[in-house]
């Protein structure tokens, strides 16, 4: 018995028992991701893992059903506008990997014929490395005004560590002698065509405790990149350093973001001779920060009231700084919009974006979503409501052009396919993507319902379902969610959320769908992701076990018909939840989780996190987080429900340490764990088109579970 440990003791001091600490001490050496004794144990539970699943008489049919919903269904494509070009990223089944294409946009905006600018599959091939493209940004990493040179983040296996290598989309070739780097943890933004502001661990430059750099420098073309200057610096506590640029021309500057936290920003300003000014705005924000940028005002946030001028300005406001030399310096930060009456601003991630001279937000008012755009007239912001979304779909900001007034906004919802829409000012919306039908949904149905959690919340959820029912009271039915960081999740069309078009062969038998909005996300603003943070973890847990039981007590469905699924921090809920509550699933599926919440800190980025779950070195934090951790709360002889445990050894945002370390714990305790670790996917493996026998094996769990003797599909 490892008494003597540090942790051991803490454990004693907080009445702990020592079998606890023993857990921890076991398995650690499962958490470095290419040890060769972990690499190892983690391919012989994926065989084993492999041999158990394709044995069973359901596996052929859904790899087969599987595999032509794939090639009949390829998801949306990815779209940007930059200028007169159009940017789309494709993947289907023939490319699973994608390719990146290119189109002239005609006079109304509208792309033309599209253009191979890069087959990622084949780059894979040529060159014999498992690429994959991280495309995003692009208004950072495409130079204009022509846009016609970008820098691609090429990831060897799919993880968070990326080539950058400078390209030519117009030649569709990579530029000789272009910017370059090896892999390692990059960022990049151009300053102008000779010169990029760039960030890098391929040497022993200093790193944050997520392990990104926390310095910042110019790079001149021709130049060794161990000789660019340093023109920014962060702090080893911080959590990450994040690049950008804005405007065009001479006045294009850098944006660097020192995220002290996830709620904590500092900036300042590059200009092309490497010259930082700092931004003056309020401190405490919404992820992440600056979330889009005009050509001359940087648009965030607040995530608490501020005094802006000498007047209060309410937490949700959304503030616009105005980065031009001669903008006065009291006039500089204005207020673009404050949420009233019921509407929050939810979605940082596709729900706020800007125009050259345009701010437009997704508002939602108790779940019904509305684009408004918020336009600078006389020192002031105006606004109109431009586009309202049909009842229980989602409305998101997918594109917007830098140099234009263009926008591009997508609805989607469970049973409503994907439709992509060009935004001009004063023309009707036109359609630029019609995703077809994949699935008859004339038999289902969605319903928004509500439970009370244990402090009497009021806890909406998503109900997608038949709406004839089966087996009444025994409804298979599936849950997930989120419910940190501020990330709001809503309804989509076999999207990454669902599991992508894996949940087609759940709805073509009869399977339901349920989507909690529980405290920690972002749903319902700031307020409501701190009020289930750090100490108050468990709060967001209370929330999601509320739905489920109140889907048995209400009679829609059983335990042994109830699954629960998630992935990141929604493989961290689905682990707990059924850890703390094992007699109400019948089935887990945990996707690149977080587990071993005292050590989270030492594996991939979790040093970055600490804000988010607390810092587990903290005595108060640590008994928070041992009250709730999976690897710590798993008992020996009680009956959990079997778990299909997923993710990558290329996964350096999570790590692979914790899904080993709860595979071998449950084991160890004596519950039934199927384990897949890929090598390669990095923190997104489970995905249908480029690891289909991995979905295949999910939905065959899932359904093999929870269905009983597998329905037939219809």
């Amino acid at each position: 018995m490892a008494i003597h440990t540090p942790l051991a003791l803490t454990a004693l001091i907080l009445g702990l028992s020592a079998s606890a600490t023993e857990v921890g001490d076991s398995f650690q050496w499962l958490e470095a991701p290419s040890d060769p004794g972990a690499v190892k144990w983690a391919t012989e539970q994926t065989n084993a893992t492999r041999s158990s699943l394709t044995a069973k008489p359901l596996y052929a049919k859904a790899a087969a059903e599987l595999k032509d919903v794939l090639g009949a269904n390829a998801p949306p494509p990815g779209y940007s506008l930059l200028g007169g070009k159009a940017i789309r990223f494709r993947r289907e089944a023939a490319h699973p990997h994608g390719v990146l294409e290119m189109a002239q946009r005609g006079a109304d905006g509208v792309p033309g014929e599209w253009k191979l600018a890069l087959d990622v599959d084949a780059l894979r091939g040529a060159e014999g490395k498992p690429y994959e493209l991280h495309w995003s940004n692009d208004k950072s990493l495409c130079l204009p005004p022509a846009f016609d040179r970008c820098l691609l983040m090429l990831s060897p296996g799919g993880g968070d560590q990326a080539e950058l290598r400078e390209y030519d989309l117009s030649r569709a070739q990579f530029v000789t002698d272009g910017f370059r780097t090896a892999a390692g943890r990059v960022q990049a933004a151009w300053l102008s065509r000779d010169r990029v502001l760039i960030e890098h661990t391929l040497t022993d430059e200093p790193r944050t405790v997520a392990g990104w750099p926390t310095r910042v420098h110019l790079w001149s073309r021709g130049a060794p990149l161990k000789s660019a200057p340093v023109v920014a610096r962060g702090e080893p506590a911080d959590a990450i350093i994040q690049l950008a640029a804005v405007g065009d021309g001479p006045k294009r500057v850098g944006l660097v973001t020192r995220a002290l936290d996830y709620s904590t920003f500092e900036f300042k300003l590059i200009d092309a001779t490497g010259k930082a000014t700092p931004v003056e705005l309020p401190r405490r924000l919404k992820p992440f920060g600056v979330l889009a940028a005009t050509t001359r005002q940087l648009i965030v946030q607040l995530g608490e009231p501020a005094v802006i001028a000498g007047e209060t300005v309410a937490a949700e406001s959304v503030l616009a700084y105005d980065i031009a030399p001669e903008a006065p310096a009291a006039k500089r930060v204005t207020v673009v919009f404050a949420p009233q009456g019921g509407d929050v601003i939810n979605d940082f991630f596709r729900g706020i974006a800007a125009t050259a001279t345009k701010v437009c937000f997704v508002v939602d008012r108790h779940l019904a979503k509305r684009v408004v755009i918020a336009e600078l007239s006389a020192g002031r912001w105006k606004t109109h409501d431009e586009l309202a979304g049909e009842p229980g779909t989602n409305l998101t900001l997918v594109a917007s052009d830098p140099l234009g007034e263009d926008v591009i906004v997508e609805q989607a919802g469970f049973i409503t396919p994907t439709r992509l829409d060009l935004l001009r000012p004063g023309k009707p919306a036109q359609a630029l993507y019609s995703e077809k039908p994949a699935f008859d949904a004339s038999g289902y149905r969605v319903e928004i319902k509500s439970a009370a959690a244990p402090d009497g919340t009021p806890i909406e959820y998503y109900l997608l379902r038949p709406k004839t029912l089966a087996h009444p009271g025994a409804t298979p039915t599936l849950m997930t969610g989120y419910g940190a960081f501020g990330v709001s999740f809503a309804p989509g069309y076999l999207d990454a959320v669902v599991g992508g078009p894996a949940l087609m062969l759940w709805l073509n038998r009869g399977g339901a769908l349920v989507l909690p909005i529980i405290r920690g996300g972002g749903e319902r603003g700031e307020a409501w992701h701190a009020a289930a943070m750090r100490e108050k973890r468990q709060v967001s847990y209370d929330d999601f076990l509320a739905v489920a039981q109140a889907l048995v007590s209400t009679g829609f469905t059983s335990p042994q018909h109830l699954g629960v699924f998630g992935t990141s921090n929604g493989g961290l809920l689905s682990a707990t939840v059924a850890v703390e509550r094992p007699d109400l699933f019948g089935a887990v599926v945990s996707d690149a989780p977080l587990i071993d919440m005292l050590r989270f800190p030492a594996m991939g980025m979790g040093g970055a996190w600490m804000n988010e779950y607390g810092d587990p070195s903290n005595p108060d934090m640590r008994k928070a987080l041992l009250g709730y951790s999976p690897f710590h709360n798993i008992k020996s002889g009680t009956a959990y429900p079997p778990f299909f445990i997923t993710v990558s050894t290329e996964d350096n945002r999570v790590g692979p340490g914790h899904a080993r370390k709860l595979a071998a714990r449950l084991e160890q305790a004596g519950a039934k764990a199927y384990y897949y670790e890929d090598s390669e996917g990095g923190h997104g493996v489970s995905d249908a088109l480029q690891r289909p026998e991995l979905m295949a094996l999910r939905m065959t769990f899932l359904i093999d579970r929870l269905m009983g003797e597998a329905p037939q599909a219809h």
